[in-house]
């Protein structure tokens, strides 16, 4: 098949530290060029993946050059149109036997679709609960789109769409080596925003006497938060914060963690890190909220505990020792390795050529 990845000028595929649609779309191309695909990947500069052909969209990622976040998101707006315009105006869309939109605003592509007699997957990844009720209406009348949620939590929050079976964000098993020996620090990665809880992370580990270490990214919204409420318990002993980290050095910390804490305080669509610490054999320790149940099997492949709980985080921690690292790692292969849901996403994409012609 010959398929356009339409994403975004935000950031780099694949990123150069954390992400979380950019590594799951870098996955699913890898494997779908491994199988003999033709892939076109529009994306931001500095986008690389061995056997696919990459059209940049704009001068820079628009995520990394800028400083602040409305100019961001408004630079990452004119870029992403731009090329969305030119893709479907200028007839480049008929080259292709599929188009799959894979990008955070899973509905900006749509309002071009009626220029398009391709059929196109616009990817959901993100619970937009706020602005749905004022575009489903119009979504619906898409008759040459499907929408392809990223589990099924989504498809709760955004009811009544002609969605497709969902595909899970997955991974190769083979970048993330299994760790069967435990260390003896907790491990917290992700934005560092009130949103993801790092705070709750923080509470839970000092509850449990455990050391905690911290890898994320800190926009400019988030400086106070970050200031205010996290900085005063880094000590670098107890709490430590690493930044942003690379893929290698990701790895690292997942193998060497006792357990993976996810105290989410928003409606996570599926929760990539989840996946990639399970995939080393680590645990979870997560509220139960969004699509936490569909990524941990309880007492199998972690701990889920009441949304908010703080203190069951904390005892759970304490026998987290109980869950067995193999079991973890097997649980991961077996519902999230990129293998599996490539084999989906393929018998997706051939079914909806099949329909249009």
């Amino acid at each position: 098949m010959r398929i356009a990845f339409l994403s975004s000028s935000r950031s780099i595929i694949p990123p150069l530290k954390t992400g979380g649609i950019e590594w799951a779309t870098y996955y699913l191309i890898r494997e779908l060029v491994k199988r003999g695909h033709e892939i076109t990947l529009y994306a931001a500069p500095g986008s690389k993946i061995r056997g696919v052909k990459i059209r940049e969209i704009s001068p820079f990622p628009t995520f990394i050059r800028q400083k602040y976040a409305n100019f961001q998101e408004r630079i990452t707006n004119f870029y992403d149109f731009s090329s969305y315009v030119d893709f479907f105006s200028l007839g480049e869309n008929e080259k292709f036997d599929l188009i799959f939109c894979t990008n955070y605003l899973f509905y900006e592509i749509l309002p071009f679709a009626k220029w398009s007699n391709i059929p196109i997957i616009s990817q959901i990844c993100y619970p937009h609960n706020e602005i749905y009720p004022y575009i489903k209406e119009r979504l619906k009348r898409l008759e040459n789109v499907y929408y392809l949620p990223g589990s099924k939590f989504i498809k709760s929050v955004m009811p009544d769409l002609p969605y497709l079976e969902p595909v899970y964000p997955s991974i190769d098993p083979n970048d993330f080596p299994f760790s069967r020996q435990a260390g003896d620090y907790l491990f917290f990665i992700g934005r560092i925003c009130p949103e993801k809880g790092v705070n709750l992370a923080i509470r839970a580990a000092l509850e449990s006497k455990k050391k905690l270490i911290i890898a994320g990214g800190i926009s400019e919204t988030n400086f106070n938060y970050f200031n205010e409420i996290i900085k005063p318990y880094i000590d670098n002993k107890k709490i430590i914060y690493v930044g942003e980290v690379d893929l290698k050095t990701r790895v690292k910390l997942y193998q060497g963690a006792l357990a993976l804490l996810f105290p989410i305080q928003w409606d996570e669509p599926c929760g990539n890190v989840m996946i990639e610490s399970m995939m080393c054999g680590t645990p979870i320790i997560a509220f139960n909220r969004a699509a936490v149940k569909e990524v941990v099997k309880n007492n199998t492949s972690g701990i889920i505990v009441k949304d908010g709980d703080v203190d069951a985080m904390s005892k759970a921690i304490l026998r987290i020792k109980g869950i067995n690292r193999q079991k973890v790692r097997e649980h991961a292969k077996k519902n999230f390795s990129i293998g599996k849901e490539a084999d989906k996403f393929e018998k997706i994409c051939r079914k909806i050529i099949k329909i249009k012609n």
